[in-house]
């Protein structure tokens, strides 16, 4: 018996061989995150594994068994879906920006604190301050929540990215009154 799941970022296929499930996941190529497969059941949900880069393509194979996956609830499957687990951040900065790792120390005061958990952002200096541009993601955290009513989203080089300004100082500033380009 066969089961063909299809879902926006790809594809899951379900065969049963004798007492294995052998399960295999393919995502297109080209997108900069892990992808992880899910297979569903009536009563459960099992994660199958992360995809891998192979052949241009990211893919899975894993052969499971399906009692084990009768006493997770997930056989037989109902629905099988891959999920984004993590974007991976753009390997090179925009043209005209430096990739600042541990952003969060260049912030004043309390925002110092708010941001300690930004890891990198990139980072473009003029004169009278800095913009810190961060890769906007859907479904993930608003980064510096505190801020959100002074970033603005833009695309910088085709992607997408949470734009704030601050003075010299670390202090944040209205981004209407200056230019990232």
């Amino acid at each position: 018996m066969e089961w063909s799941f299809e879902s926006p970022k790809g594809a899951v296929t379900v065969r049963q061989e004798g007492r294995c499930a052998v399960c295999q996941a393919i995502s297109r190529a080209g997108e900069r995150a892990l992808y992880k497969a899910w297979l569903s059941g009536e009563k459960g949900k099992v994660l199958l594994g992360t995809l891998i880069p192979e052949g241009g393509a990211l893919r899975l194979r894993r052969s499971v068994e399906v009692a084990w996956l009768e006493r997770q609830g997930a056989w037989p499957p109902k629905t099988a879906e891959i999920l984004e687990a993590y974007s991976l951040p753009p390997q090179t900065p925009p043209q005209g920006w430096t990739r600042q790792e541990e952003p969060w120390r260049l912030l004043d005061g309390e925002l110092r604190e708010c941001g300690r958990e930004l890891r990198w952002a990139f980072l473009r200096q003029d004169m009278d301050g800095f913009f810190l541009a961060l890769p906007w993601e859907k479904q993930k955290p608003f980064p510096l929540p505190s801020l959100f009513c002074l970033a603005s989203l833009e695309k910088i080089e085709e992607k997408w990215y949470i734009l704030f300004r601050f003075s010299r100082q670390g202090k944040p500033e209205l981004l209407h009154n200056f230019s990232h380009r």
